[in-house]
């Protein structure tokens, strides 16, 4: 009796750990130990939302309130020459307004850097935070992360893909519009007019 009893426990006990097991076994298998695999049913956001946001950034390269800032400057600029400015990195903090004008209401900065990536037209690889800051708004500390290619002379709008965001705006994913407002092609300063379309939760 006694070993019907123990044979019927090491049976239950091997039905419930075994799925267990196998599972830790799995992670221990796995080439990076510190990882641990969660579900994605429960990581997966419930009510998802789209959001549009709207504003106007500002990428000044020369004036009293620079907010780019060449990295290694290789001599005055010639938009008329991509070959010369293959290369060219830039620091960024452009503010963001409400309106195309500077004095406009600010609702954030667009933290990053671009470089020029192509020898045969002026073509961006662009990386920028959007930082929000407005007083008293919901997305105020939020950030929405843009990755891509920026060719800034394209006729109309250029497009770009949210790659993430914090606060509100986490596990963001969804696509930019670009359009520029005004480029002065003496100074490099430029307006550009951006619509963002961000998925989050």
């Amino acid at each position: 009796m006694a070993k019907v009893l123990l044979k019927q426990y090491y049976s239950l006990l091997s039905i419930f750990l075994f799925p267990i097991l196998f599972s830790e076994a799995r992670l221990i298998i796995s080439s990076h130990p510190f990882s641990t695999k969660l579900s994605a049913k429960a990581m997966a956001p419930k009510n998802e939302k789209l959001t549009h946001l709207h504003f106007y950034y500002h990428n000044l390269l020369a004036g009293p309130n620079v907010t780019a800032l060449p990295l290694n400057p290789k001599g005055p600029l010639d938009f008329s020459d991509p070959a010369d400015l293959f290369g060219r990195l830039t620091m960024v903090d452009n503010p963001l307004t409400l309106d195309p004008e500077l004095n406009s209401t600010t609702v954030g900065s667009a933290q990053g850097l671009y470089g020029v990536a192509s020898r045969s037209e002026v073509a961006f690889v662009q990386l920028f935070n959007f930082v929000f800051t407005a007083d008293g708004g919901e997305y105020r500390g939020s950030t929405v992360t843009v990755l891509g290619h920026n060719s800034i002379f394209a006729d109309g709008t250029r497009e770009m893909p949210v790659v993430g965001g914090t606060g509100v705006f986490g596990f963001a994913r969804g696509k930019v519009h670009l359009k520029t407002y005004s480029f002065n092609t003496t100074t490099g300063n430029a307006i550009v007019e951006c619509d963002i379309y961000a998925f989050h939760y």
